[in-house]
Parts: C-alpha cells; structure tokens; sequence
C-alpha cells in the first residue's frame, strides 16, 4: 500500500510539491475570478479552496491519530460544496499556513507509524496514517486540476487574450 515502507520526512517532498502547486494556481485569482463558476452545477475557485481547506484540516488530524494508535475521525474528510465570503486572498494565506501546519506536525509523529489503525476512505479503502498522508497529495493535485479547468473555462472572469 501507498506509503508503507517510507516515513513522513521521506513523503514531505511529494506532498508539498502538491501544495506549493496548488498555491501557484491560486495565485493571481482575483475575488471576482474566485467566484464565479463555468456552471451552475460546477464549483467556483473559491469554494474548491475551502473545501481544500477543510479536508486537509481534518485528514492531517487523522493523521495525528492514527499515528497515535488511535481510531481517526474521517467525518471532516469529504466537506460539502460550501460558498464562502472569506476573499480569495486570506484562503490563499490559510491554505500556505495549512502546508507549514503539515510540515510542523510530521516533526512530532513517529517516524513510522504502525500501519494500524486505519481509517476508512470512501474510495480508496482503509489507509493506514501514511496512506492517509499521500491522500492529501492527491486531493491537492485532483483539486490544482479542477482549479486550472475553471480557468481554462470559456467565460472565465480572469481570462487575458
């Protein structure tokens, strides 16, 4: 499985990678970019970003626990789509902190966490806390990627000919 045989410090250049991506797609979206949608049925740049940040605030506690030998919460794993009034700029500023919250915490797990407990993803299975860590890699990557489809979109507030 993803992450077995590597530590967290090992896994930090991956997953920040997948971060600092992430934050370079967001950079330059204006509120007004931020919010609009190609769809009604599609999600806008700054609700993809707050959904971002609440699924990386809970799967990092996850981690945390299940690092612990604890059972792990995964209630927060999957957030709704949700509008928000927070501007562009402060999720970008809470999503950089959210990455150095991750990179702080790995100093504090064990450098190889039993691969028990684990905690059920609603795709992937049970992970292990390593599993889990790589998860959040992807769900920045996956989301980078809707972000760059909203801007690639024809009607794109933000678009320059």
């Amino acid at each position: 499985a993803q992450g077995e045989k590597q530590s967290f410090k090992d896994l930090w250049p991956r997953a920040m990678k997948a971060r600092l991506e992430l934050l370079d797609a967001l950079e330059g979206v204006s509120d007004a970019d931020a919010g609009w949608s190609p769809a009604p049925e599609e999600w806008s740049i700054k609700e993809v970003a707050l959904h971002i940040l609440k699924n990386s605030r809970s799967t990092r506690a996850l981690v945390q626990a299940l690092s612990a030998g604890k059972p792990g919460d995964t209630s927060g794993i999957e957030p709704p789509r949700e509008n928000t009034a927070t501007p562009i700029k402060e999720l970008q500023v809470q999503l950089r902190d959210d990455g150095i919250e991750w990179s702080a915490a790995i100093l504090a797990l064990p450098p190889t966490p039993p691969l028990t407990p684990t905690a059920r993803h609603s795709m992937f299975g049970e992970l292990h806390a390593r599993a889990w860590y790589l998860f959040q890699r992807t769900h920045d990557l996956d989301h980078q990627g809707q972000i760059q489809k909203v801007k690639a979109a024809a009607g794109y507030p933000g678009k320059h000919s």
